[in-house]
């Protein structure tokens, strides 16, 4: 989806993209690789007709369970609006909106909870290294002995258990980066249609389901 979100963003419709592996590099876990990328090969406008997907009316969907939710409206150009919201003391209501692309929707990263982390990490899905590519949150006080193996398998520095809040090597890029990251997979999950959208998009705490 960091990929795509890109690609839509610089109208790009056309493109083929050869992987070698069973998914994309996560890079950073942002889109800025990929949009300095095309910035670089440059786009070519072809002698074809633009399909778009125009909404013509209210379209809504939503997790009753979850209490996400994505609504459509009808409207000349595309724009998306991003609201998320979580229960946590560090990271709880942030908005973004649908900017300029290269400056200030590329580069925020992804983001995962400490207790996510953890998870992960007892069941072997990461492998260690640097956290470079994803904002750690520690919103959840777990002991010191945990949060310092944890550091050491991330190669972040050790922080004290009570001081809740961000534990990256990298400060944020934008106080509400992970609200703009949000926007990054909603645009890159709806590039999926397969079409460019006129209309205009509310995401209400948006996951990719």
């Amino acid at each position: 989806e960091h990929a795509m979100a890109a690609l839509y963003a610089y109208e790009i419709d056309n493109c083929l993209i050869e992987v070698n592996a069973p998914e994309f590099p996560i890079l950073d876990g942002s889109s800025r690789f990929f949009s300095e990328e095309i910035q670089k090969a440059g786009v070519v406008e072809q002698n074809a007709p633009k399909d778009y997907y125009i909404v013509k009316h209210k379209i809504e969907v939503k997790d009753e369970e979850t209490g996400s939710s994505l609504i459509i409206l009808p409207d000349d150009k595309f724009s998306v609006n991003v609201l998320i919201s979580f229960n946590s003391s560090v990271l709880s209501n942030q908005f973004a909106t649908l900017s300029e692309f290269p400056t200030e929707l590329a580069a925020p990263r992804t983001f995962v909870f400490v207790r996510e982390v953890e998870m992960l990490l007892q069941n072997n899905l990461i492998k260690g290294g640097d956290l470079d590519n994803a904002i750690v949150i520690y919103d959840q006080k777990v002991s010191q002995e945990v949060l310092d193996n944890l550091a050491d398998k991330l190669s972040i520095p050790h922080k004290d258990v009570q001081d809740l809040g961000y534990i990256n090597n990298k400060p944020l890029v934008f106080d509400n980066e992970p609200a703009r990251h949000k926007l990054i997979d909603v645009i890159g999950d709806l590039a999926l249609i397969g079409k460019p959208i006129r209309g205009r998009v509310i995401a209400t705490r948006p996951g990719h389901k």
